[in-house]
């Protein structure tokens, strides 16, 4: 049943191409091939028109493909365990932090009122190791079904059983949690559905107003304007809902939020919940410019399903600093 819905998504995206090609750029080709006749078209462009958008259209097309593949099939991150700090800190639970920075947190979290707009105590925040911690009491968290501690952002998948860092959701429609990893995959999936979408709204507007000529041929109408209009109205609703979806994310984006984040903590009607994410927060929060960055990594690569790197665990810069000195 895991691949049910990725199948609709194949269905869908297969029906909207071939509607496209068949009953427009394939038309329109032979228009201008064939220009002795081409009063027959419903619509004859130039060559460079053509061209440009036939070319254009399969190169966004292509990026749909890829970002659909590489989104189901990547790994969202899972909880580090090749290194021995790696097991010191996630199998043992050991991260060497001090009794006084311990006591610290805990004070911070249990203090509905405390003031996070410090600088000097954000600066603090991001230097510990990890800071959510499991209820008011400041335990550390701790996966029962993988025995794992768990880093900072890092969420226990129930279908895809294992605990993903920096879990945003689990998507049916790719049958693949969307995590750290693979969250930038996902947005790019979005985005090149989108743009696939305008170049099918925009180019089959002239065919849709075509179709709604005198019914000469009740088989024409059938077959091809009528398929023409389901399509072009799939295509509008797809592109309404998708565009809303993709602004969501955005916004999570701009702000290092995920959706767990967002509605199980920080829209929760329980405040010491609200108040646990807002310390925690402080210490993600880097400005929409640097939580862009973090996402979608160097601009040379904001359109290319590239991983962008880092390890996804959020430590904070006190243990980054010391991981660097034990590899240097």
């Amino acid at each position: 049943m895991s691949y049910v819905y990725p199948a609709l998504v194949v269905i869908l995206i297969s029906t909207m191409y071939t509607t496209f090609l068949a009953f427009n750029l394939i038309p329109q080709i032979k228009a201008v091939n064939d220009p002795d006749n081409s009063g027959q078209y419903f619509y004859t462009p130039s060559e460079e028109e053509l061209y440009g958008v036939l070319i254009s259209f399969h190169i966004v097309f292509g990026m749909l493909i890829t970002c659909f593949i590489l989104a189901s099939s990547s790994s969202p991150g899972y909880i580090p365990r090749e290194t021995s700090d790696d097991r010191k800190r996630w199998v043992d639970g050991d991260f060497e932090i001090s009794d006084s920075d311990d006591n610290r947190v805990k004070e911070i979290i249990q203090d509905v009122k405390a003031d996070l707009k410090e600088s000097r105590v954000i600066a603090w925040l991001k230097s510990i190791v990890i800071l959510e911690r499991k209820k008011q009491y400041g335990y550390y968290r701790h996966c029962s079904a993988c025995n794992l501690y768990k880093p900072d952002r890092t969420h226990h998948c129930r279908i895809c059983d294992k605990c993903v860092l920096r879990m945003d959701h689990h998507c049916p429609w790719i049958s693949n949690c969307v995590g750290y990893r693979n969250y930038k995959t996902f947005l790019l999936l979005l985005f090149y559905a989108i743009a696939c979408l305008c170049f099918i709204l925009g180019g089959m507007a002239r065919r849709l107003v075509y179709a709604f000529r005198p019914i000469m041929n009740t088989t024409t109408f059938l077959l091809e304007d009528l398929l023409v209009l389901v399509v072009y109205l799939l295509c509008m609703f797809l592109f309404i809902a998708l565009c809303m979806f993709f602004t969501f994310h955005m916004n999570l984006t701009l702000n290092n939020m995920t959706t767990i984040e967002l509605r199980e903590k920080k829209n929760n009607s329980d405040p010491f919940i609200v108040h646990r994410f807002n310390v925690a927060h402080a210490k993600f929060d880097n400005g929409y410019w640097n939580n862009f960055m973090e996402v979608f990594g160097s601009p040379w690569i904001w359109l290319l399903p590239i991983f962008p790197g880092g390890t996804g665990t959020y430590l904070g810069t006190s243990a980054v600093k010391e991981d660097m000195k034990t590899q240097g």
